[in-house]
């Protein structure tokens, strides 16, 4: 609940690497910033899959790990190395289908020009996190989907329900439409 909880306070930075070296450069990237800032520590470790592509971090502004035209994964976090794994995973059962997947780093502020821009090409998003589904990413890019006046777009989360989880070995992220 953490992130959704800070995203309801003014004027505040949040972000949430995908790996501990992206962590290294938000710790770096804050320290500068001159205002308050929320890093979400990566908990549990780095995931397996390596994700090689590292941008250099600007305020506010998502990165494009991989183009796509079909369809567009948007996650955050220790959510990121899982979009890749599964975006692979489409792209290798479904023949000429291509997706897009960003790194949203920056849950505010989020980085409206990048995912509307993913989302008016590819008309179909999925979302991932690792948070409660309530005001999160996935609330995040809905805001955009409206403010933007996004016609005819297919939107899928995948986050915590809004409810308490006991404990983290209970947690499971389960599909919310």
């Amino acid at each position: 609940m953490d992130l959704s909880f800070f995203r309801l306070i003014p004027n505040l930075t949040i972000m949430a690497p995908k790996n501990f070296r992206e962590l290294e450069e938000m710790l770096d990237f804050s320290v500068n910033l001159n205002k308050p800032v929320v890093i979400r520590y990566p908990r549990g470790g780095e995931d397996e899959y390596k994700i090689q592509k590292q941008e250099k971090l600007q305020l506010g502004k998502a990165e494009v790990l991989k183009e796509g035209k079909n369809l567009t994964i948007i996650a955050i976090g220790n959510q990121v190395a899982k979009a890749c794994k599964i975006a692979q995973s489409i792209e290798n059962e479904q023949k000429g289908v291509s997706v897009e997947v960003i790194n949203a780093r920056f849950l505010k502020p989020i980085d409206k020009e990048t995912i509307k821009k993913s989302i008016e090409k590819t008309k179909n998003v999925i979302t991932i996190e690792d948070g409660t589904i309530v005001n999160g990413l996935s609330t995040a890019v809905q805001e955009i989907i409206l403010q933007e006046k996004l016609k005819s777009v297919e939107i899928k989360s995948y986050a915590y329900p809004d409810e308490y989880i006991r404990s983290w070995k209970s947690r499971r992220i389960r599909k919310i439409i």
